[in-house]
């Protein structure tokens, strides 16, 4: 009976091992271009997951909080919403060209993805993007996002990691002086990558009198 139950426990967890990396999901969620120096950076975007061999797609929320340090150096915490998941991290983003039209970055970071029916997960991010203003108010960017995670509490024997790689077009059309449209999918390219499309608003806000009057 022991041996029965302990069967049926291995076999619970590896299902859940291999259930969870298509419910949870990290986003790139923005161009090339930092946060301006001395703004505060709130964005938010509905987000929706395509399932991959079977799996239910899945519609949630992304959001992020940044502040500029530099022109070219920001921190973000972010966070994403999506039934039974709770994706919670940050990153840091280094802007190592800019050009008066043309930006290149790349960001490191973290997040721990908890699950609500299943093992949670912790992810190390890494994300490198291009982005080209083809006016005052529109910016096309590209970019690759690529995630190592690693489910926790897995039983010995048992795989813990996977990886997510997407590459990521996006769009941010400037409505206003301060507030932009950013539109972005990802196109996951292995089984654990659901491809994504994600909307939303992202607004930047002067933290001090000093940076209200900065412009790139």
């Amino acid at each position: 009976m022991r041996e029965h139950s302990g069967i049926v426990a291995a076999a619970a967890v590896a299902f859940a091992v291999c259930a969870v990396p298509a419910q949870a999901q990290n986003f790139l969620n923005g161009s090339a271009e930092t946060i301006w120096a001395g703004n505060v950076r709130l964005s938010g975007s509905p987000a929706h997951m395509f399932g991959r061999d079977g799996a239910p797609d899945n519609t949630g929320a992304a959001l992020r909080l940044g502040y500029g340090f530099t022109d070219n150096f920001d921190l973000e915490a972010k966070s994403a919403f999506f039934d039974g998941v709770t994706l919670l991290g940050g990153d840091a983003h280094y802007r190592f060209l800019a050009r008066p039209n043309t930006s290149a970055a790349f960001s490191v970071g973290a997040h721990q993805a908890l699950v609500s029916n299943a093992l949670d997960s912790t992810a190390l991010d890494l994300a490198a993007s291009l982005s080209r203003r083809l006016t005052e108010r529109v910016e096309v960017y590209g970019g690759a996002l690529l995630s190592w995670e690693r489910h926790n509490d897995v039983p010995e024997g048992l795989d813990a990691d996977f990886t997510r790689f997407h590459l990521v077009p996006g769009l941010r059309f400037g409505i206003a002086e301060r507030l932009d449209l950013l539109v972005e999918g990802g196109v996951g390219l292995n089984d654990d990558s659901p491809h994504f499309l994600a909307a939303g608003l992202a607004l930047h806000v002067p933290a001090s009198d000093s940076a209200a009057g900065r412009r790139r």
